[in-house]
């Protein structure tokens, strides 16, 4: 009978309305939106230590020593335990968004401001009568030691060096080298950092 399925393994299967249900509902990263919804219930600023080992419970890579002030706003495709990556010693703020089309990696000792955007997904433009195109998605890669200021936006692909700073509002177009202050937007390098 057309239109028939069943529930095997708590997903529907067969027919046209358990295809439907799956495209539309398989992204929903159950055990992820439990953890989150804990979570979500802290205040911000506290439970520093707690965040991330609850996340971790939900399938986040997150290395020791790393603390969070609020809960992270996920989306995109991809599961996040498989998509994003937090090192060691970082700190996250409040509010930061993680657009999981690609890969994200934060590596030891990163410092993310608050309200701070990732994304990874972007589109090909496209003809006159629909100009975003195609989706493409790149990773996204913040090296060892850098500082993100309080609402910096990182577009897909782009690489920040270690040790970078970038300045609060700034829009991370392109690759920034290591050991520089950036800022603006879009982004451009103020001036190189010492190095000790």
């Amino acid at each position: 009978m057309k239109g028939k399925f069943t529930i095997r393994n708590g997903a529907p299967t067969g027919g046209r309305l358990g295809r439907v249900v799956r495209e539309e509902l398989g992204e929903l990263r159950l055990r992820w939106r439990l953890v989150h919804g804990l979570v979500a219930l802290l205040p911000s600023g506290t439970a520093l230590r707690l965040r991330p080992w609850l996340y971790r419970l939900a399938g986040l890579r997150s290395g020791r020593g790393t603390v969070m002030a609020g809960s992270l706003h996920v989306s995109g495709t991809g599961a996040p335990g498989r998509r994003l990556q937090i090192g060691r010693n970082c700190y996250l703020n409040e509010r930061i968004s993680f657009n999981l089309g690609a890969d994200v990696t934060l590596e030891d000792g990163v410092s993310v401001g608050m309200e701070c955007l990732f994304l990874t997904v972007t589109h090909a433009l496209g003809g006159e009568e629909f100009r975003a195109g195609r989706a493409e998605a790149r990773p996204v890669r913040v090296g060892r030691g850098a500082w993100l200021g309080a609402r910096v936006t990182v577009l897909p692909g782009v690489t920040v060096g270690a040790g970078a700073v970038v300045g609060a509002g700034a829009v991370v177009t392109q690759d920034i080298p290591p050991h520089v202050l950036a800022a603006g937007v879009p982004a451009r390098v103020i001036r190189p950092l010492e190095v000790i």
